[in-house]
């Protein structure tokens, strides 16, 4: 029998030993888990991008009726945009995980808007010209599909409040472990830090290829599609530079998201002050600038900088719409905090528009979300959200209906 001196003499080495072996199983479920979340956001994401090209090609085609029913012939395009509609929702319908993240009655919505182009857009194609019949059906399947991709966006939510849940869980697992050693406790924070470093990069890679992605190819066909126009051919002229333009800045735009999936550790940074010069230019809305003089020699990292304050611009200047009295605050102070002494730069962009419910501004950042039926994603807010999380900082969204709009931004210097 084990004398009492020495089974206190081996219980400090009993104790590192169920530290070290609470760590590797808290090990292994962190990594279980990270690796069945990560595929649950990938499947996810993968039925909001399909349910997104169909809602498009619904808004495409119901424009080429719209066109086929004016002039009595049917439209270039409709042919295929008619395919690519009956594609993506037959190969959404048999993803093997599609019941995972739709209801029974959005599966239903699918098969009977798959049955409804077939009877209504699917002999437009083969030669009929019974249009009117076509543009009926299109406000009922655009209504489903709108239904459709609603489910895809709550359960995304879900999903990601989950996800969290998880992550505190596997936290704690961590931390209980780390109690017991010094050696633990290096070992599980070290593993942590790791881990979520991962997360957040691939995260922010994954949106930023699957945005770059999905407008790359349009941009190159609008671009393609202007340069064959000539000031002689275009019923407006002055119109022509100004699309041009636009759509340079497009694709520059979608150059720097591939930029920010792929770039290295080391990226090319600027001062506030020069990121904010080059956002002035070519801006319709009076913009007014309160930058302090600390604040404005801060170096920030200059892409992921001049994509979020664009989105975020922009989203003001849609927002002020034609009001000639529109104004557009930005507003960069640096704070300090007293106990960790941690300087943070706070960048605020106040708009005078019309300001958004909460039901919406709960869903603001959220991916696809979009308040309007049809081709629009709500991509940008989601975007910013992440790309300032990977910088390790923080935005956050105030807004009352009639008072406008701020966007505040926070990021440790």
């Amino acid at each position: 029998m084990t004398s009492l001196p020495g089974l206190k003499a081996a219980l400090p080495y009993m104790a590192i030993g169920v530290a070290l072996l609470l760590s590797v199983w808290a090990f292994f479920r962190s990594e279980h888990y990270r690796a069945e979340s990560d595929l649950n956001f990938s499947q996810n994401y993968e039925i909001q991008w399909r349910t997104t090209q169909i809602r498009e090609h619904l808004a495409r085609i119901h424009g080429d009726l719209k066109l086929s029913a004016a002039t009595g012939q049917p439209a270039a395009d409709l042919a295929r945009q008619t395919f690519l509609l009956d594609a993506n929702v037959g190969q959404l319908l048999k993803l093997d995980y599609a019941k995972k993240f739709l209801r029974d009655r959005d599966i239903q919505l699918l098969n009977e808007l798959h049955t409804i182009a077939l009877t209504h857009l699917d002999p437009l194609v083969k030669g009929s010209t019974n249009f009117g019949s076509a543009l009926k059906a299109m406000p009922d399947l655009e209504q489903r599909m709108f239904e459709v991709s609603g489910t895809a966006v709550a359960h995304a939510e879900t999903l990601n409040a989950a996800s969290h849940i998880g992550a505190a869980a596997s936290r704690n697992r961590f931390l209980f472990a780390a109690a017991l050693t010094l050696a633990a406790a290096c070992y599980t924070m070290l593993h942590l830090r790791n881990a979520f470093a991962r997360r957040r990069d691939q995260q922010l890679s994954s949106f930023s290829t699957l945005f770059a992605h999905m407008t790359r190819s349009r941009v190159t066909a609008l671009r393609f599609f202007l340069d064959y126009q000539s000031e002689e051919s275009v019923r407006h002229p002055e119109m022509l530079a100004s699309a041009r333009e636009a759509v340079k800045q497009l694709d520059a735009i979608t150059t720097g998201l591939n930029t920010v999936a792929y770039e290295n550790a080391e990226v090319r940074r600027k001062r506030l002050a020069e990121v904010l010069e080059d956002l002035k230019s070519g801006r319709q809305t009076a913009l007014e600038f309160m930058i302090a003089s600390d604040a404005a020699a801060v170096d920030v990292p200059a892409a992921q900088m001049w994509l979020v304050l664009d989105e975020i611009l922009r989203n003001a200047e849609a927002a002020l719409g034609n009001n000639p009295d529109g104004l557009i605050k930005i507003i960069a102070r640096i704070a300090e905090r007293p106990l960790s002494r941690q300087r943070r730069l706070v960048l605020e962009i106040i708009d005078s528009g019309p300001g958004m419910s909460p039901e919406v501004l709960a869903r603001a950042k959220m991916p696809f979300f979009s308040t309007k039926a049809g081709r629009h994603t709500g991509l940008g807010l989601a975007g910013c959200a992440q790309m300032i999380s990977a910088l390790h900082g923080k935005l956050t969204i105030a807004s009352q209906p009639g008072l406008g709009t701020s966007v505040q931004i926070s990021l440790p210097i």
